[in-house]
């Protein structure tokens, strides 16, 4: 009877190697340059970080729903586990977000000041988003609200 509740067992298992989730290719994590990406319901939300000559640039664009959220770029500077993004731009919005690996993510909670780079009702509030490529090129491949280069 043990013999055969473990033939069950074992075979219960066969042919379940297409649920597995799919192996990602490694993304270089050493340098911030690179595309990340994150849900944002029929668009993708965007991320590109670009370093050059010890200077980082960001661009980013959060959608809600199918509609745009929020959008904006500025400066970047890693410091161990912290990512701040600071916006180019009329009002003052200092991003503080955690990076670990491939994954950014954004405090619960944005600066008032931040309000000014997106539609109402819309928040970086609780953005996340996962590095997807981790060269100049893929940052490159990132696109604005109306299309053009995020980080062009």
């Amino acid at each position: 009877m043990r013999k055969a509740l473990i033939l069950v067992l074992s075979l219960a298992g066969c042919g379940r190697e297409s649920e597995q989730p799919p192996v990602r290719p490694p993304v270089q994590t050493a340098a911030l340059t690179g595309l990340y990406q994150g849900r944002g319901g029929a668009a993708r939300n965007q991320l590109c970080l670009v370093e050059r000559g010890g200077e980082g640039r960001f661009g980013l664009v959060a959608w809600r729903g199918g509609d745009p959220g929020c959008s904006g770029a500025g400066t970047a500077v890693r410091e161990g586990g912290r990512l701040r993004l600071d916006m180019a731009g009329e009002e003052a919005c200092r991003l503080e977000a955690r990076i670990d690996g491939r994954a950014v993510a954004f405090p619960a909670a944005a600066p008032p000041g931040c309000a000014y780079y997106c539609a109402p009702g819309a928040s970086f509030a609780g953005l996340a988003f996962e590095k997807v490529g981790g060269s100049e090129v893929d940052a490159l491949r990132a696109r604005d609200l109306v299309g053009d280069a995020l980080c062009g």
